[in-house]
């Protein structure tokens, strides 16, 4: 059986022999290479315990990858002692112990020491001292009833790398571990450190960075979620290290009250005389993007929305022609919107139909340029182009996604709220209101009230421009 790891003796027994390789994880193990029986002979269960074993090395060793040295080594002592009676559980230092002041204790870690060098191997517990590291419980306890040991600092930097290891089998781990290194460069700079000791968070490093945001104009919703996202951070770690003597100081912080716009740049609407510049512009765009952009500006959906939308979703023959916003393989929804369907009027339906006609054999893509990206950045850069040239971008403020803010104002001159909001998709996510009574989205309905909003705005017969 040709499987990594795996040792089969002449007598057939079969077993699982690996070298370890991580500092860390044999200072767990205290030896350099492992040899577990798979206590089988039978080729067939073979293959089911060698899986088994293989799957334990591969947990055990990203656990160890996830702390220092002197973090493992003081787990084992900690854990050691306390079993032994020789230390409480929030205990920092362990040791030394002076055997002629404390007789009796140092009696206690010896005793102790002992009990746990009746575990050892025989290579283990006699070989030199001065060639092997006091890396066993024995030899731990050894070197903290003479010198004494101090729990190591934990750093930011093994919180985090512990935490993203953790998570790294979550569809979202990418879009994770994005945010996770905004938030800790932003706490890092509010603190003037980099890399700092967890116990130095504190109650006033964490409003330093709560203002810092707000300072640097995120809105109020983004700030919540840039300290939700430490927070998560820190509760792992404050778990995952057990500490015991320090408490997340983003455990209930209070956001600074305002009206709810307070320290935000707003995004603004592109107006029609914006967008005819634009167009103007859109003479060196590739089909996709341009098309995207039509998309984005007859529909009000998100440059990431477009990018992902696939040819099942899309109902070109239906009474309303129409495509549907829901996540597949290209894209996630934002939280707070709601698998939805779009009507498709004017000249958007004629674009879809052409793209449908010359479609590619085979591609499940409508943009297929675009579809295969982990996120709509390149889009944005693309689309970006021809705004710059036209001098109508504005960071933060004018942007493509802005063309949906300027779908949201038509909308507002020809129809109702519900009707805005099933197009748009606001106030019906999951778990909202909104979202849990009835099942008719009044597709026709939407579609009358697009259609009527985008003649009114003047973009209707796009690319033609009505003139204003």
């Amino acid at each position: 059986m040709d499987l990594p790891h795996l040792k089969l003796a002449p007598t057939g027994n079969a077993k699982y022999r690996r070298r370890v390789t991580s500092p860390q994880m044999r200072v767990m193990l205290g030896r350099s290479a492992v040899e577990w029986s798979l206590k089988t002979r039978d080729p067939l269960k073979i293959l089911e315990a060698w899986k088994v074993e293989h799957a334990r090395f591969e947990a055990m060793q990203a656990k160890a990858d996830g702390t220092s040295t002197d973090q493992v080594e003081w787990s084992i002592l900690h854990s050691a002692a306390v079993a032994h009676g020789l230390a409480r559980p929030d205990t920092s230092k362990i040791g030394p112990i002076d055997h002629q002041a404390d007789s009796g204790r140092f009696n206690a870690f010896t005793t102790a020491a002992l009990a746990e060098a009746e575990k050892l191997t025989p290579q283990s517990l006699n070989a030199p001292f001065e060639n092997n590291p006091p890396r066993t419980a024995f030899g731990l306890l050894a070197k903290a009833q003479l010198f004494g040991v101090e729990r190591p600092p934990i750093l930011l930097s093994a919180v985090v790398q512990a935490y993203l290891k953790d998570n790294e089998g979550r569809s979202s781990y990418h879009d994770m571990s994005k945010q996770v290194k905004l938030v800790v460069d932003g706490l890092e700079l509010s603190m003037g450190r980099t890399d700092p000791l967890l116990k130095s968070i504190d109650r006033e490093a964490a409003y330093a960075f709560r203002d810092s945001l707000t300072a640097r104009g995120n809105a109020q919703g983004t700030v919540q979620r840039r300290i939700t996202t430490i927070k998560a951070i820190l509760n792992y770690g404050e778990n995952r290290f057990d500490i015991l003597d320090w408490r997340n100081p983003f455990n209930k912080i209070k956001l600074a009250k305002d009206d709810g716009a307070a320290g935000e740049i707003k995004r603004d609407p592109l107006t029609l005389e914006d967008i005819r510049k634009v167009c103007a512009c859109h003479s060196g765009m590739n089909d996709d993007a341009r098309d995207i952009w039509q998309l984005m500006m007859f529909t009000g959906i998100g440059p990431n929305e477009a990018r992902g939308l696939q040819w099942d979703e899309l109902h070109l023959q239906d009474a309303t022609p129409h495509f549907e916003i829901k996540p597949n393989g290209r894209r996630r929804l934002k939280v707070g919107e709601r698998l939805r369907r779009v009507p498709l009027v004017g000249t958007s339906l004629t674009m879809m139909q052409r793209r449908h006609d010359r479609a590619l054999n085979g591609s499940s893509d409508v943009f297929p340029r675009y579809a295969h990206h982990r996120n709509a950045n390149s889009l944005s850069a693309t689309l970006i182009k021809p705004m710059k040239a036209a001098k109508v971008w504005v960071k933060i403020r004018k942007v493509p996604y802005s063309l949906r803010h300027s779908v949201k104002d038509w909308l507002r001159r020809t129809a109702p709220t519900n009707i805005q909001s099933l197009i748009m998709g606001h106030g019906h996510g999951e778990g909202q209101v909104a979202g849990g009574y009835g099942g008719d989205d009044l597709l026709d309905m939407q579609a009358k009230y697009l259609g009527a909003a985008l003649e009114a705005s003047g973009v209707i017969d796009y690319p033609t421009i009505a003139v204003r």
